[in-house]
């Protein structure tokens, strides 16, 4: 029985995520890998030389079962799931390595990281489009598939790709906040799966969902306030390609517009603001941007933003599954 397989799956990733945890904390403590802190967000200054790559710890467990579990041979949108998230994950640890190298914030340039981001979602849509000739997608709340044609499902591969690493790498500043909102997104996308029809490209994505699940859980461990460990662009870049393939490739890619709310909104506050900046010359809409930050500057404390940001995907995804189940 195939929850049968992914709850054991859930348990095995989680106990080589928390073994890597043991081993990777205090060996990024001793290689003083530490975080350098942006000098505008004050309220994070106790957080300097905190360990960065961080994401180690969930992607080596993800990408090693995976391997293990993929039909090399019968199950392609797999084996390209592993190695294009994998791909993200080392644009992401280029950056982060270049911070700890120049102790700053600043590692890859904003260019830079577009490009590899760029590239591999370039190869991930060129591939996906010869497996989904027909563009078929399914539609939230609507409970239909919608047949956008080749060039649509490139186009929407390219954009759910490049806007979800970007989305997720924002969000990814407050301890816990990436973490535990990837976390209930993948709980509940599973459990948008297991109300369709199974294949076995499906089967295998479920798998990789459930060590996902078992492995972002014990990440969460070291990562929750007070976090010894960050993920670092390394681990918030691999987490959004990973959402947005397994999103993608299971045919439920627009739900990230829904049960994704609070990247698009961690995007969405983002750009707002710079625009909203250079429109009047200086004005803000928020405090600060993204929108966890604008919320620690009224006086939120973390914990209880994260849990707003959790509640609020959990809320989306009650909501598409009771839209599955009713309409």
């Amino acid at each position: 029985m195939v929850i049968k397989t992914d709850l054991w799956l859930v348990l095995l990733s989680f106990v080589l995520a928390l073994l890597c945890g043991f081993i990777f904390v205090p060996l990024l403590q001793r290689l003083k890998a530490g975080q350098s802190i942006l000098r505008y967000v004050e309220l994070h200054a106790n957080k300097a030389g905190t360990p960065t790559m961080g994401g180690i710890i969930f992607i080596l467990p993800i990408v090693s079962v995976a391997a293990v579990l993929v039909d090399w041979q019968t199950t392609p949108l797999a084996i390209m799931l592993i190695v294009a998230s994998f791909g993200y994950g080392l644009v992401g640890f280029l950056d982060d390595f270049l911070k700890i190298k120049h102790h700053q914030n600043l590692g890859l340039r904003a260019y830079q990281k577009i490009i590899g981001q760029l590239g591999i979602a370039l190869l991930v849509a060129w591939f996906y489009t010869r497996s989904n000739p027909a563009g078929e997608i399914w539609v939230p709340f609507f409970n239909c598939y919608w047949q956008i044609g080749g060039v649509g499902i490139f186009a929407l591969t390219l954009l759910i790709l490049v806007a979800t690493t970007n989305a997720v790498n924002l969000t990814d500043g407050l301890d816990g906040l990436a973490g535990s909102t990837s976390l209930v997104y993948l709980l509940f996308l599973y459990a948008l799966l297991s109300l369709t029809d199974w294949g076995d490209e499906i089967v295998i994505i479920s798998h990789i969902i459930a060590i996902s699940i078992g492995s972002l859980a014990a990440y969460l461990l070291f990562n929750t306030k007070k976090a010894s460990v960050f993920m670092g662009d390394t681990g918030s870049l691999f987490l959004g390609g990973l959402i947005a393939m397994v999103s993608l490739f299971s045919g439920l890619g627009l739900v990230i517009v829904v049960l994704g709310i609070m990247f698009v909104w961690s995007a969405l506050s983002t750009m707002l603001q710079v625009a909203f900046f250079k429109i009047t010359k200086g004005k803000r809409i928020f405090r600060m941007a993204p929108f966890h930050h604008h919320l620690e500057q009224r006086g939120w404390q973390e914990p209880k933003i994260v849990a707003l940001y959790v509640m609020i995907t959990a809320v989306m995804g009650v909501v598409l599954i009771l839209s599955l189940m009713y309409v």
